[in-house]
């Protein structure tokens, strides 16, 4: 009977060592995606307030990264500006956008929309970077879903 309880103790020292392990890897994983994508907002707001005039159409600016954690469904994160179109001169989308090569497949989402001043206001948002943390993981899942199912 004691060797039972020995054994049994063991296995839930090994399980309890193996989810410490892994939940300190995946906070890490979670801080360098904060990083990245403090880094990006970053740059992105220093071209937006270089690049995008406040009326007309420009050039698309946009911030991308490459991605280290491969294993995680993503190689490329972006983030972009876009002028919306005819008519809307002074109105632009604020994008981020996950890609996974070398698979196709790839999604984006509109995250902020406004004049340039609405965008430089956003891309300040205090909050910015975890709303966009929860994004991309919707985005992965997307993703991962057009994977699986690549006809609907």
């Amino acid at each position: 009977m004691s060797r039972l309880i020995w054994v049994t103790e063991m296995a839930v020292c090994k399980t309890l060592y193996i989810i410490k392990r892994e939940t300190k890897e995946l906070l890490q994983k979670r801080k360098r995606m904060k990083e990245l994508l403090e880094k990006m907002v970053a740059c992105l707001q220093k071209q937006v307030e270089e690049k995008v005039p406040d009326m007309g159409y420009f050039d698309v600016v946009y911030e991308r990264e490459n991605v280290t954690e491969r294993h995680i469904g993503l190689s490329h994160v972006i983030m972009k500006v876009t002028a919306v179109g005819l008519g809307h001169d002074d109105e632009r989308y604020l994008e981020l956008a996950a890609v996974n090569h070398p698979s196709p497949y790839g999604a984006e989402t509109v995250i902020g929309f406004g004049n340039k001043q609405a965008i430089l206001k956003k891309l300040q948002e205090p909050d910015l970077v975890e709303k966009l943390q929860h994004k991309l993981k919707d985005l992965i899942d997307d993703i991962d879903y057009e994977e699986r199912h690549p006809y609907g």
